[in-house]
């Protein structure tokens, strides 16, 4: 009912027509106009990811796992603080198993942007992994599939991340990321916050291959572990507006706090538990380019958070979340 009720709007005839006008809602309209009292209908691609890198003791030398991401086509609508997006895999694109094995997985992923803050919350779980960074030969593996691929591999994470903006009367974020706004002249505003994430990790041997194994340091064979981080965060974002409909949206954003892991290693056979206290950082990146208007919407969208730690055994391990999303939309009267 839901999904019918979604594909009425895009079918209906807005009866407000242009007429609609945006509220301020404490936004300056010289900048940002704000449509979050209609209903904003959208389309749209998506696909999210999720990666582990381990670099070696040599800068050229890297390891990177990653599952066998799905490519989703769906409809959604938002209306207020309301959003509800619904997706489903794209037949034809899904099918490469036999390059990159069989992931098993739950990915959920939620942007909320109000006025004053851009929030991101994940929770990810994974099963099954190929390595991207090097081929079966390269590994001594003889597999089916293209790229060497991990089974064993299991990865459970969850966080928060926030920032508050402080220039909210001028900058907006949901104008590029949730389409129910128009930032229809250039500004930027400065972001503080913080984030809390988890990551658990689990497999059947060590994540450094036993070929490379030489060449990476013994706090990066991981088996198994938890990791728990906790810190402040500050960035800034831009959007740049041209001719008042094209745009083009970034925003970085660094932080740094404490590092709690529990780690399993192996290394020559001998396996290792360690338990520590250390520093950690993290970065956010988004990124948004596309048209935007009073009625209508059309853009693509990055966003990602990485996760990585200061701690001497494994300075040179870190992990990520993303999605890329294209989306068009429009806005309807009530």
């Amino acid at each position: 009912m839901a999904l019918a009720m979604v594909l009425a709007l895009f079918g209906a005839q807005a009866r407000a027509g242009h007429g609609e006008q945006p509220k301020n809602r404490g936004y300056d309209t010289t900048y940002v106009k704000d449509y979050s009292h209609l209903i904003t209908g959208r389309l749209y691609l998506s696909t999210k990811y999720n990666r582990m890198r381990l670099a070696g003791i040599r800068e050229s030398e890297v390891i990177t796992y990653r599952p066998n991401n799905k490519f989703n086509f769906g409809v959604g609508a938002s209306y207020r603080a309301l959003t509800l997006n619904i997706g489903v895999g794209i037949p034809g694109l899904n099918k490469d198993q036999d390059k990159r094995g069989t992931t098993r997985y739950l990915d959920a992923q939620a942007n909320i942007h109000t006025k004053r803050w851009a929030t991101n919350l994940f929770l990810q779980g994974f099963r099954g992994y190929y390595i991207s960074s090097h081929g079966k030969e390269e590994l001594g593996w003889t597999q089916a599939t293209l790229y060497p691929t991990r089974p064993d591999v299991r990865e459970y994470n969850f966080g928060v991340s926030t920032v508050h903006i402080f220039n909210n009367d001028r900058f907006s974020y949901r104008a590029a990321f949730n389409q129910d706004a128009w930032q229809h002249e250039s500004q930027g505003s400065f972001l503080a916050g913080g984030y809390i994430t988890y990551f658990r990790l689990r497999s059947d041997s060590s994540l450094v291959p036993a070929m490379l194994a030489s060449s990476f340091e013994p706090g990066l064979h991981l088996v198994r572990g938890g990791f728990t981080d906790l810190g402040l965060s500050a960035g800034y974002a831009y959007t740049l507006v041209l001719g008042g409909h094209f745009f083009l949206t970034g925003s970085a954003v660094l932080g740094g706090g404490l590092s709690a892991q529990r780690a399993i290693t192996v290394h020559r056979a001998a396996e290792e538990v360690k338990t520590v206290l250390g520093l950690g950082w993290h970065g956010q990146m988004r990124a948004a380019a596309g048209y935007n208007s009073e009625r209508y919407f059309a853009g693509i969208s990055f966003n990602q958070e990485n996760v990585g730690y200061l701690v001497d055994e494994r300075d040179r391990f870190y992990w990520g979340v993303g999605n890329i999303r294209i989306n068009v939309a429009k806005r309807f009267g009530r």
